[in-house]
């Protein structure tokens, strides 16, 4: 199945060896999704595996080399970059789709989603993969409303992607923070229990943050900021010296999370 809309975007179905016979759209920004089949893939020297309901994001001039058993099918949306250079200007002649490929751009430069897996939000997938088929009928079937009702459907599938990436995005940033709160929380122990002074601008310079930063970090861990936390793990330290114990009994703080 191939379909276009001149300057807009570009749909194309098949099985993976017809389509990598003769690239299509390979100009354009493209997401493909994975009908049916699993296997793996190679994109710029790496190899990444797929599944069904899986999804693929290219920029132009990428092109995935499937590794496979059987064929497998691919549903193909293609995003024509005639509208990226002079972007303002062409969306005041064709602002009907101009949104949804800038939305589409942003995604494809900006994509967290893994490779080749489908998102974690299942009924978000199930939703994609319902629009496709809408999309595909209508192609077949060519009613007079057909453009605009697949233009929709191309619109709504990407916008629940951006929404999945942006939760994948803020997945990570959480995950790196609190990578981030572990390792200074442990530097300080360690200097402390070494009975060196901590010095707060030494501290910041060392792990690259700013102030506001380090205690943002370590409140959401210990429910202190940074200067009482040093202050109170001091305390703790010279507690359990003296009762012979570990400080780890007194400094529940350390284990709220």
């Amino acid at each position: 199945m191939k379909f276009s809309v001149r300057k807009k975007f570009h749909l194309f179905q098949s099985r993976t060896r017809i389509w990598e016979t003769s690239p299509a759209q390979l100009d354009h920004y493209r997401i493909i999704f994975i009908l049916s089949g699993e296997g793996q893939f190679i994109l710029d020297g790496t190899m990444y595996s797929y599944t069904g309901h899986g999804i693929i994001i290219l920029k132009p001039g990428q092109q995935p080399v499937f590794q496979e058993d059987n064929g497998t099918e691919i549903f193909m949306i293609a995003f024509d970059t005639y509208l990226s250079d002079n972007f303002q200007k062409k969306k005041a002649f064709s602002p009907d789709f101009a949104d949804t490929y800038k939305l589409a751009e942003n995604l494809c430069n900006g994509f967290r989603i893994s490779q080749g897996h489908s998102i974690a939000n299942e009924r978000d997938s199930k939703t994609i993969h319902s629009l496709i088929r809408q999309i595909t009928f209508e192609v077949a079937q060519r009613p007079a409303s057909h453009i605009k009702l697949i233009r929709g459907s191309i619109e709504m599938i990407v916008t629940i992607l951006a929404r999945n990436n942006f939760e994948t995005k803020k997945t990570e940033e959480k995950t790196s923070r609190q990578v981030l709160t572990e390792h200074m929380i442990e530097y300080l122990r360690n200097e402390l229990h070494q009975n060196k002074s901590i010095r707060i601008p030494e501290f910041l310079f060392r792990f690259n943050v700013s102030e506001e930063v380090a205690n943002l970090c370590i409140l959401n861990q210990t429910g202190m900021s940074l200067r009482n936390f040093i202050f109170k793990y001091k305390s703790d330290l010279f507690k359990s010296r003296m009762l012979k114990v570990d400080v780890m009994e007194l400094s529940a703080y350390l284990r709220r999370h």
